[in-house]
């Protein structure tokens, strides 16, 4: 039996909606080496990556497909890949990179149920050292890739 990337999702998702997180990605390699990216609104612990991670060996027998499994948070650098993330990260400062190629830097103040995105963006008042906030709506639809900004204060 071939172990699917699809089943392997189906599962992990059922356990991480019954700890109130969210699976952000699943990749299995041609070596059957299967990586697990799990997110939850306060952050991953290491006992909910084991608790996922023994759910999805109850339910797939190593002896009929050998598999080595690895379930893990997606990460501060890499880029959002599901909605949920951008609901976690609301009021952070992220990176996006549009479609056109064109970046802004904003904090992220909401998602709306159309798949816009509202961004606060930080504008400088010309001749002066201050700076405005200004309202900036984008689709998902126009963002190649989000990421959060990670600031070293």
């Amino acid at each position: 039996m071939i172990i699917l990337k699809e089943n392997i999702k189906e599962v992990a998702t059922r356990k991480a909606n019954e700890i109130n997180g969210f699976i952000v990605d699943v990749n299995i390699s041609a070596n059957n080496s299967i990586e697990v990216l799990f997110d939850k609104e306060n952050g991953v612990h290491i006992e909910d990556c084991l608790s996922i991670s023994r759910y999805i060996h109850s339910e797939f027998d190593r002896d009929v497909e050998d598999y080595s499994l690895t379930v893990c948070s997606p990460g501060l650098t890499n880029a959002f890949k599901v909605r949920e993330q951008y609901f976690k990260n609301k009021g952070k400062e992220v990176v996006i990179k549009k479609n056109d190629g064109k970046r802004i830097s904003a904090v992220l103040r909401d998602i709306l149920s159309n798949d816009d995105l509202i961004l606060d963006v930080r504008k400088k008042v010309k001749n002066t050292k201050n700076y405005t906030i200004q309202e900036v709506v984008v689709s998902l639809k126009e963002i190649k890739e989000t990421k959060l900004k990670i600031n070293f204060k």
